[in-house]
């Protein structure tokens, strides 16, 4: 039986993950809550993705296609449909913990003046190693407002887009997805998220990223050298007068952490003269050492800079 009015909508944008979308639905149809809707948005796959999506027999499941138009376009045609006041979000080549919805309700029992509800996630490698998201967070629970939001962020976002559900009102005060942006345009929605309600975050993984899948945004999209969203946060800082210092000095590593990922991509990838230029552009003290690592590494031959690639680093983009 399908309910009326779902106490979840899940919105599964899906573009050419014909070999994962299931192991993400399969998830999501084995939670311990199961009180939802599944919206999946083909956004004009090419291979048997929707066709997977269809083989599925679960009324709460709804198939909706649409000319390929990017992540962005397809999550808000597929908020636009949803009918809970909650919406929940897991891509087609993620999974949920069977936990996480009940764990994520939990959360909004607890905190119901957030704007949006975070879960902690797993990375698993395409190697099948495996590790948490974030481990920088003081306490088993937080209400994360700018402050608290950046000073963990700096070390890898908080909110993955397949571990969060967020109030529809905070959307009508935040605004939707950016249209366009091929890179970092959930962490723009996040973040203008957080700039107009407090998020609620729980360090208990809910979401699981896997990095096995093809066709990521992340691999096939190099790093921008200015994200969509340091626009959206200076902008926000500029109308807010005074602020305290550590604040300030968090969203400016927050910042370096993305610029040292640039500079990495152009050292490996593209041109080694561009990578030094923006390391010694950047002004940082989170992530001097790996600033003078990879300043090194852009005077080195090309296969010392992949060996170097290799080293442990601190800087992730998220």
């Amino acid at each position: 039986m399908v309910s009326a009015m779902p106490l979840v909508s899940v919105v599964m944008p899906l573009f050419n993950k014909e070999q994962h979308v299931f192991r993400a639905i399969a998830s999501i149809l084995a939670q311990s809550v199961q009180d939802f809707e599944i919206v999946v948005i083909d956004d004009g796959s090419t291979d048997g993705g929707a066709a997977v999506v269809r083989s599925i027999a679960d009324p709460r499941i709804r198939l909706i296609s649409q000319v390929n138009a990017g992540v962005s376009v397809a999550r808000n045609n597929a908020i636009a449909v949803t009918r809970a006041e909650l919406i929940a979000f897991c891509d087609a080549d993620d999974a949920w913990k069977p936990d996480f919805l009940a764990n994520i309700l939990d959360l909004r029992r607890e905190y119901p003046q957030a704007g949006a509800y975070a879960l902690n996630y797993e990375m698993v490698g395409a190697d099948g190693t495996r590790s948490v998201g974030v481990s920088s967070a003081r306490q088993p629970r937080l209400l994360l407002d700018p402050a608290g939001f950046f000073e963990i962020a700096k070390f890898g976002t908080p909110v993955f887009s397949s571990s969060v559900a967020v109030a529809r009102q905070s959307f009508e005060k935040a605004g939707l997805f950016p249209a366009g942006v091929k890179l970092g345009e959930d962490l723009d929605t996040w973040i203008r998220i957080c700039f107009v309600a407090p998020i609620a975050f729980d360090v208990r993984p809910g979401g699981i990223y896997h990095q096995d899948a093809t066709h990521r945004a992340v691999v096939n999209n190099p790093p921008p050298e200015r994200y969509v969203f340091f626009d959206t946060i200076d902008r926000w800082v500029a109308q807010q007068g005074k602020l305290p210092t550590k604040l300030l000095d968090d969203i400016r590593e927050f910042k370096n952490a993305f610029v040292l990922v640039y500079a990495r991509h152009q050292i490996r990838f593209g041109s080694p003269h561009e990578g030094r230029r923006a390391l010694i552009a950047c002004r940082t003290r989170d992530f001097l050492a790996q600033k003078w690592k990879w300043l090194a590494a852009s005077f080195l031959p090309q296969g010392l800079q992949s060996a170097m690639a290799g080293l442990k680093s601190a800087v992730r983009p998220s």
